[in-house]
């Protein structure tokens, strides 16, 4: 793949095709393993939904204009295949859901009619046309495209998979990935000395691929050496590593020059965009490398901005495109490149969240989302692209 150096739209694009091409192979699971799974083929409907004529009420199946002598109940079940029709002039009471008989012309709800002395009389306009009953196949016909590859499969996707005639489906096996927390200055627990700072990474961001359909992920922090990096960063049998920190170019950042010395190849070299710009995105054979900085909140803005569309690439899935917002306040960004705000949601519009800057958490925590300006700022009243967070 060539260097690129992207905006964010670009980068978006960019980390999905490198995902793409290392999308994982498929496996056929059970419906009842499938839910949160990544459709990995087309599903095709085996059977016409519904399978029979059936009624969409509570009431009676009739006959003719009426009034209607009264039958045999009808309930949901098995249908006796010699079961006799519908003479005129009769009805036979019915629940939701069953097979209406040969003959029906319409099912009359219960609340439209009256019984008296084994007599079915109706309250509607007895010119109404035949309504109340579901038709065989209306939902669906054998053949019909019912999920198309690539979507995540929910628990209503499941369920028309049942419904359809399905029990197994082929999904994507979850990529595994590594997260390696680099720097001399991170500590595992307690309150951070002088000159330290606390671990932030090692317990969100495995749970954070993880909802983001990533599979094993495991964890290790790194000290500041170009050797002990190297030797984290070869792991030929993960699909995707995610470092925090080291991706700048001072005397203690080795990520670069442990790529180098794997022979990876940069895909995303930088952002034009704050906080975030020294992320980098790598490949090296069947292993992506998300390298993101290592300051909280730029990491976590990168994970989700570029790292999301990365992982939907993975598993074959087409990233959530960007939102709108409208800004409750002018924005000012004198810089060059885009700026990243955590924003909440107001009856105004979108507030940028207080304590935020890339070294911070709290107004990332506060978030409804990130929005994103351009330089030069933007206006209150002016509507600017939003992505979702993950979480």
């Amino acid at each position: 793949m060539s260097l690129v150096r992207p905006d964010w739209r670009a980068a978006r694009d960019a980390a999905h095709a490198a995902g793409s091409a290392l999308r994982g192979p498929g496996e056929l699971v059970a419906l009842s393993d499938a839910v949160g799974r990544t459709l990995a083929a087309d599903l095709h409907a085996l059977a016409r939904v519904p399978g029979f004529d059936a009624s969409a009420m509570d009431g009676w199946a009739v006959r003719g204009g009426g009034p209607w002598r009264l039958g045999e109940a009808i309930v949901a079940g098995p249908v006796d295949p010699g079961a006799p029709g519908l003479d005129v002039g009769t009805a036979r009471p019915i629940t939701t859901g069953a097979a209406i008989p040969e003959g029906t012309d319409r099912v009359l709800r219960s609340e439209s009619g009256r019984v008296s002395g084994g007599v079915l009389t109706s309250v509607d306009d007895p010119a109404a046309p035949p309504r109340h009953v579901r038709r065989a196949g209306e939902e669906a016909a054998p053949g019909d495209l019912i999920v198309s590859a690539g979507a995540r499969l929910t628990p209503p996707r499941v369920a028309v998979a049942a419904v359809c005639g399905l029990d197994h489906v082929p999904v994507v096996i979850p990529p595994r990935a590594a997260l390696v927390v680099l720097g001399d200055e991170i500590v595992a627990a307690g309150v951070p000395a002088p000159g330290t700072v606390r671990d932030v990474f090692s317990v969100p961001v495995p749970r954070l691929l993880g909802s983001l359909g990533v599979g094993d992920v495991s964890a290790t922090r790194v000290a500041d050496d170009l050797a002990a990096t190297v030797a984290a960063l070869d792991r030929p049998d993960v699909a995707l590593i995610v470092t925090t920190g080291g991706t700048a170019r001072s005397s203690t950042d080795h990520v670069r020059a442990a790529l180098q010395s794997l022979g990876a190849e940069l895909v995303i070299d930088g952002l034009a965009l704050r906080p975030g710009q020294p992320l980098l995105v790598a490949r090296r054979g069947g292993t992506l490398y998300l390298c993101l900085p290592g300051n909280p909140m730029a990491a976590l803005v990168g994970l989700t901005l570029i790292g999301a569309p990365l992982v939907d690439g993975l598993l074959g899935r087409r990233p959530a495109p960007p939102g709108a917002v409208t800004l409750a306040v002018d924005v000012p960004h004198a810089r060059s490149g885009d700026l990243v705000q955590a924003y909440r949601d107001t009856p105004d519009g979108a507030m940028p969240t207080a304590r935020q800057s890339s070294a911070m958490l709290r107004g990332l925590a506060d978030a409804d989302g990130l929005l994103i300006v351009s330089a030069g700022g933007a206006r209150a009243g002016d509507t600017v692209p939003t992505i979702a967070l993950p979480w």
